[in-house]
């Protein structure tokens, strides 16, 4: 039977198997915990950096809708093995001292994709969703990703402005954004001068805004979710990152 984004969605929410497995890697002298869903003869792989939550069930379904189109997923871990924060005050806190040490954080995300490559391969694709997408943002700007020669990335609901000021480096890979024009926590008004950024660095881009949709519209169990918002969304990246990797590079 083919799945259909709808379906895929649906099953998820209801509660679908997992096929994947937890896996553990080191930075920053601190134990990590990833989440990786492999794919049959998979295109590419997809690291997902998560919520300020941590490592959730959200992040493993989204795995393995991936793992179920044909790329390998690895759900990244940016707290550390046991450390997820709990209440609002706590989520708060690690979601600041995360960004206010740029070099652990650089530490942290070149650990998870380096585990990443050793489980899937070279062929990479950064998504974030809220901090995560601040987390893979941090990787364009840093000029990481460049280095590591990623392949894309796609930012739902996350800050793409920099208040460091940097610009976005040219020969960045190209940038899919999902965001909710109603989002309160992420003003979609950020879009304006990113927009502009991404132009003057010559990135291809592709910035899907979603009218009424407010801040992790996309998350299963979120109280912003929206499933129809969320299936248009989800087939927008999903076109991105198969045009991404059109070419199999893997065969």
């Amino acid at each position: 039977m083919k799945i259909t984004i709808g379906t895929a969605i649906a099953l998820l929410i209801a509660g679908a198997a997992e096929a994947g497995s937890a896996v553990g890697y080191s930075a920053d002298e601190t134990s990590f915990e990833g989440y990786f869903a492999p794919a049959q003869d998979a295109r590419a792989t997809v690291v997902i950096l998560p919520t300020w939550n941590g490592i959730s069930d959200y992040e493993k379904d989204r795995a393995e809708m991936l793992a179920e189109i044909g790329y390998d997923a690895f759900v990244g871990d940016l707290h550390g093995k046991g450390k997820l924060p709990r209440t609002m005050e706590e989520k708060a806190a690690a979601h600041d001292a995360l960004f206010a040490d740029s070099a652990r954080l650089e530490e942290i995300l070149l650990a998870t994709i380096a585990t990443a490559e050793d489980l899937g391969g070279p062929d990479i694709l950064v998504m974030g969703y809220s901090m995560g997408g601040g987390a893979a943002m941090e990787i364009v700007r840093s000029g990481l990703g460049a280095d590591m020669g990623i392949d894309g990335y796609a930012i739902f609901s996350g800050r793409v402005s920099d208040p460091a000021g940097r610009m976005i480096p040219e020969g960045t890979a190209p940038i899919f954004v999902a965001h909710g024009e109603a989002d309160t926590r992420i003003p979609v008004s950020q879009l304006v001068n990113f927009r502009d950024d991404l132009k003057m660095a010559n990135v291809a881009h592709r910035i899907e805004t979603y009218p009424g949709a407010g801040h992790l519209f996309s998350a299963f169990g979120f109280p912003n979710y929206d499933l129809e918002t969320d299936q248009k969304s989800w087939a927008a990246f999903t076109e991105f990152l198969n045009t991404t990797f059109a070419e199999d590079k893997r065969s």
